[in-house]
């Protein structure tokens, strides 16, 4: 899934841009999912993640989410997160997209505890019974971390940084 990129330096790449996109990754909690649509258009939603250890992602999603009927007929997706979306040099700052798929996990104890330590407030809606844990496995993402330093960073590379 590489696509070479001629103005990122290659030899950056495993340990410049890597642990740059696990950073983004580790440093915040919410983003932008694009899922694919009945009507094959992507659509868009802001979602809350755990980071795991492993660059993967854990989701609390309700049955009731556009993105989550969207995902149970085609669980490939991508994850947006930008945190300085709306300052005004977004353009210079990192940014990263995660392409990857999903798998439903259902409520175990495991996911609850992994996911509350990042967001607390969700435990409200562990009374609910149409909210999922879903696992996202990472594939590759693409890291941007400004004007002209950017990278696709493989799997293996994104796991170890």
């Amino acid at each position: 899934m590489s696509t070479p990129n001629p103005t990122a330096n290659p030899a950056a790449v495993p340990q410049n841009f890597a642990r740059a996109a696990r950073e983004l990754l580790n440093n915040n909690t919410r983003g932008v999912i694009a899922t694919i649509s009945d009507q094959m258009f992507p659509y868009s939603a802001m979602v809350d993640f755990a980071p795991l250890e492993n660059g993967d992602l854990l989701f609390l999603f309700s049955n009731l989410a556009e993105h989550t009927r969207y995902l149970q007929v085609n669980p490939k997706c991508s994850l947006f997160i930008a945190p300085n979306l709306n300052d005004a040099d977004a353009f210079q700052k990192p940014r990263v997209t995660l392409i990857g798929e999903v798998e439903e996990l259902g409520r175990p104890e495991a996911s609850i505890r992994t996911f509350m330590r990042y967001h607390p407030r969700a435990s409200a809606y562990m009374v609910m019974n149409d909210f999922r844990f879903w696992h996202f496995h990472t594939e590759s993402a693409r890291f941007i971390g400004g004007f002209g330093r950017m990278a696709w960073v493989e799997k293996a590379e994104f796991e170890s940084a």
